[in-house]
């Protein structure tokens, strides 16, 4: 089995790695604010427009609010902001720009009195590309802000005094993307109540998949004004998630007995700390922390309701329904049949289905020239249904063929290969601490070394565990419902899990 890697290395050296492009950071921006993300197509959205699999853009105007912190006590902004810009291309390097804009100003009782920013800020991003990562650097090329607090005090920036960094570096997976960065701020206001310097340094860490997305930022803030000076920190956080809600039929005579609604949320909390308080607002009562949050967006979408009434009571049922109802599995249901092995063929049809990847048409075989051209693998031919998966796989570096250069596309799947997909599509191999980790399998020296590490990881993150016995089985061949337990709780690692870590455990927020 060791050849799998031999020949995937010959073969991606004959295509080009293709892996979605999904947003990124931003829809926060970078001032310590928060903003209610940016909402996860439905399947339905994709469906009709298969340009959205694999992309995802951060353009829009989203609901925003920012802790204003220039009178020496945290004031509540509440507003909108506005991302607008270009992107990341096919090329290896390039250089876009992209506008970050609040603006608005909502009191927070039934009073007049309201903290206003008006902010506009334009960042020229240079990138680069090196296989599957890309750093991109924002340098600030023109920035306007007035701030008018609550008590009408109007803080104009000096631009020429002022300047802002931002730098990321993704890693861009088939079925995520995830990334980190560090953003340093310094910013320099006039005011007729006495200049402020606002200078900022934080974090940046995120991801984002076809099932949720997350964003976290912590940033150390210090204010230096003419008589005193503050120290603080802010801890954002927004996360937008993908869930099923199943919901029973209530009328008796209705055709089916329930379906799946896709419920789309939004989670934004923005966390302070005051470390050093001002003198002169010793004698208010200020509490040395603090929260806000913007309400949960909800949004629903149904999905089609599959018959599985002859997978009663298996052990798969609900795993099989959730698939078929997001169209994972596709076809008629009564034919699918649990107990039956599934191919290699059928499965990266499925994990592609699952992940979003965009995926081309088949081309037309108009002669000898061109199909040999657009033939990978001899037996995975264009007229094969699984053709424009398994090559949208192979792009992705997913997909692998076998020393003879067939890709065994009818071939039944073990367990091992079933789990090494799964994680190639995350990109999380380097859970594993070294190239061939010692698994917790009682039987761990019968998984395969070209296996091996992602197998550690699958276990390292909760995707799989031991039978009763404490073996992981990894020759043997999988059911179609094994694999679609285990591609349902690949897509479940997804929507909950990567979100509890990069919220609860990075500032500590829990929902």
């Amino acid at each position: 089995m060791k050849k799998h890697l031999k020949t995937l290395v010959l073969a991606l050296a004959f295509a080009t790695v293709a892996t979605p492009v999904y947003a990124g950071a931003g829809t926060m921006g970078f001032n310590g604010g928060i903003s209610e993300g940016r909402r996860v197509p439905t399947t339905t959205e994709r469906i009709l427009n298969p340009s959205l699999n694999g992309r995802r853009s951060i353009n829009g105007t989203f609901e925003y609010q920012e802790m204003v912190f220039l009178d020496g006590r945290p004031e509540l902004f509440r507003g909108e902001l506005t991302v607008s810009g270009g992107a990341v291309t096919a090329a290896d390097s390039g250089t876009f720009n992209v506008t970050h804009t609040v603006s608005g100003g909502v009191p927070e009782d039934d009073s007049d009195d309201a903290t206003i920013v008006d902010r506009t800020i334009t960042f020229a991003v240079n990138w680069h590309r090196q296989d599957d990562q890309v750093v991109k650097t924002y340098t600030m090329s023109s920035w306007a802000e007035t701030i008018t607090t609550w008590n009408g005090d109007v803080f104009t920036l000096v631009p020429e005094q002022s300047s802002f960094v931002v730098s990321i570096i993704e890693d861009h997976n088939p079925s995520a993307m995830f990334y980190r960065g560090h953003m340093s701020k310094r910013a320099v206001y006039e005011s007729e109540v006495g200049d402020r310097i606002i200078e900022a340094s934080g974090t940046i860490y995120g991801f984002d998949t076809p099932f949720s997305s997350t964003e976290t930022q912590n940033i150390d803030k210090w204010i230096v004004s003419p008589g005193w000076q503050m120290s603080y920190q802010l801890r954002p956080s927004v996360s937008v998630t993908s869930s099923l809600q199943f919901n029973d039929t209530t009328p008796t005579a209705i055709s089916f007995f329930g379906n799946y609604m896709e419920v789309m949320t939004n989670r934004s909390v923005l966390a302070y700390d005051i470390f050093v308080v001002p003198q002169i607002t010793h004698a208010i009562s200020m509490q040395p922390s603090g929260s806000t949050n913007i309400n949960n967006r909800n949004h629903f979408a149904q999905l089609i309701a599959p018959d599985t009434t002859h997978l009663r009571g298996h052990f798969a049922e609900r795993d099989i329904s959730r698939l078929f109802a997001q169209q994972i599995l596709v076809g008629p249901t009564l034919h699918f049949a649990p107990s039956q092995a599934m191919t290699r063929g059928e499965f990266i049809t499925a994990v592609v289905r699952a992940i979003r990847l965009e995926v081309q048409a088949t081309p037309a075989r108009t002669n000898a020239f061109n199909r040999q051209n657009r033939i990978v693998f001899p037996d995975v031919l264009t007229d094969r249904p699984e053709y424009p998966y398994i090559m949208s796989a192979f792009r992705s570096g997913i997909a692998y063929g076998r020393n003879d250069g067939n890709f065994h596309v009818d071939v039944p799947i073990p367990r091992e290969e079933v789990v090494v997909t799964l994680i190639r599509a995350l990109g999380l191999e380097n859970v594993a601490p070294n190239p061939a980790p010692i698994t917790p399998f009682v039987d761990g020296m019968q998984i395969s070394d070209w296996a091996r590490r992602e197998v550690y990881a699958a276990h390292s993150l909760g995707l799989i565990q031991g039978d009763e016995n404490g073996n992981f089985r990894p020759r043997e061949l999988v059911t179609k419902a094994e694999a679609a337990a285990f591609i349902n709780r690949f897509i479940d690692y997804m929507r909950e899990d990567l979100v509890r870590d990069y919220s609860e455990r990075m500032v500590n927020f829990i929902w």
